[in-house]
């Protein structure tokens, strides 16, 4: 096990619980009403007297059987492919390679390499699962890119940019994409904590995709970081994507994951002070159910917590007023959108070179500031501003909703299990599990996508 993966160690040895056929009925009849279920479909009553279920982590079960373990004759869906990284290069297989992925993704500063999940892409370890993968870029990444250049520039606009810590909670390709476009000003810090599955409930072999079409560009800009950058913590919201074993037990499987983040110490001891949640729009009013306790925690313990919803990132529109306090436009060296605000030039279609903009403007970044005063501008863009003059002034942003995380109860409520370098979650019953049958000698003589329906059987079952 590596030294990263012990640092997210849970500690907890359930997912190689045991369970008799007994002790497997009353824990399943506690998730979702499957008593029924199981009676109904004599699961139970199926298997060999010499055999009994076992539950386990899915994770655990693909390094041990394959990632594709009991789906070895389906093919892996992944939509979008292309055939050069976002570079333009077509040299993207040497990042098939996991221990290349991850030197291409690694923190400059080392306060943030403990913190790194390098789960994902050590799937790529499997070399059936590396022969069907290829980088995937889509128009909805593409979005994600240009709000990440925006994001950037707040970034370098900044005084304290080492103070805050950045999470990006989107779809998992759109997580890979924000990250790319900050990765010169900020450490990237992978957060993905499952493997590709043919049957997986979490299209994740999509992320890894992202992660391949993105590396050398992400490679090429680390070599740009200087002094002591934030990082910029990169989560999947697909990893709490609804999944019911009573409907989805026979066709899906199980890979779910619970976002693993530093604790407040942690952030204390790295010199981070706020943390800014980014969601993909107003819809989302609060952090994702596993984040609470880590928020909450993180609140309690004088880190401070603001969410911003992306879509407020826009492209740049023509003639749009100034509003800084001198009535000029604040200098943004070597962008050329600035000089196009003066003008006429209609906003540009969506591409890996459009910036867009809190509000839609570059001169609207001291607006961010006011509404976000977890990051304070640098004198040097902003030498005459002043919270008070915004304060008396209509916001042509729309201000942003009050956030503050409260504890709520969830399903993930007070699992944690503490942790030399963070804090690991023990996944909740039915969470990210599956079962298997192992006969009376240890062998795995089956396993199901789900917890209901048929075993499928083990001969020739298994590859890597």
């Amino acid at each position: 096990m590596s030294k990263e993966e012990t640092n997210f160690e849970t500690g907890a040895d359930w997912w190689r619980e045991k369970l008799s056929r007994r002790e497997a009925n009353k824990r399943l009849a506690s998730v979702g009403a499957l008593a029924a279920v199981l009676a109904a479909s004599g699961v139970l009553q199926g298997c060999d007297e010499d055999e009994e279920e076992i539950i386990r982590d899915t994770t655990e079960l693909q390094r041990e059987q394959g990632w594709n373990v009991g789906a070895t004759d389906k093919t892996l869906t992944l939509d979008s492919k292309t055939s050069a990284d976002s570079t333009g290069s077509i040299g993207w297989a040497t990042y098939l390679d996991p221990q290349n992925l991850l030197k291409a993704y690694e923190p400059t500063n080392s306060k943030w390499k403990p913190f790194v999940v390098p789960t994902l892409v050590q799937s790529l370890s499997q070399p059936t699962l590396r022969s069907q993968l290829a980088p995937v870029v889509t128009p909805a990444m593409k979005e994600a890119y240009a709000k990440g250049l925006g994001m950037r520039e707040i970034v370098r606009q900044s005084k304290n940019p080492e103070s805050v810590v950045i999470v990006a909670d989107l779809v998992g390709v759109e997580s890979v994409a924000f990250g790319a476009a900050l990765a010169d000003v900020a450490d990237v810090v992978l957060g993905f904590d499952n493997w590709p599955h043919p049957l997986g409930v979490v299209p994740s072999q999509q992320t890894l995709g992202a992660l391949i079409y993105y590396a050398e560009e992400v490679a090429q800009k680390s070599k740009k970081r200087t002094g002591n950058p934030p990082a910029v913590m990169l989560l999947d919201s697909n990893r709490l994507l609804p999944y019911n074993d009573a409907t989805d037990g026979d066709t899906k499987f199980d890979n779910r994951c619970i976002a693993k983040l530093p604790t407040a110490e942690n952030l204390a001891s790295a010199g981070a002070k706020s943390v800014l949640y980014c969601a993909p729009d107003s819809t989302r009013t609060t952090e994702l159910d596993d984040l609470n306790d880590d928020f909450a925690t993180y609140k309690e313990k004088g880190v401070a917590v603001s969410m911003v919803n992306l879509s407020e990132f826009k492209p740049a529109q023509a003639s749009v007023a100034p509003v800084t306090p001198d009535g000029k436009l604040p200098a943004l060296q070597g962008d050329s959108l600035t000089r196009a605000m003066n003008g006429t030039t209609a906003a540009a279609p969506v591409n890996t070179t459009t910036t867009y903009y809190y509000g839609g403007s570059p001169s609207f970044a001291p607006w961010f500031f006011y509404h976000y005063p977890i990051f304070y501008p640098s004198p040097i863009f902003y030498p005459s501003y002043s919270p008070s003059y915004y304060s008396s002034r209509v916001s042509p942003v729309s201000r942003p909703s009050s956030y503050t995380p409260v504890r709520r109860p969830t399903m993930f409520s007070s699992r944690t299990t503490g942790g030399a370098l963070g804090v690991g979650k023990a996944r909740p019953s039915g969470f990210g599990r599956v079962s298997t049958r192992v006969s009376s000698s240890g062998t795995l003589t089956g396993v199901r996508s789900g917890r209901s329906g048929s075993f499928g059987r083990s001969g020739g079952f298994f590859s890597s």
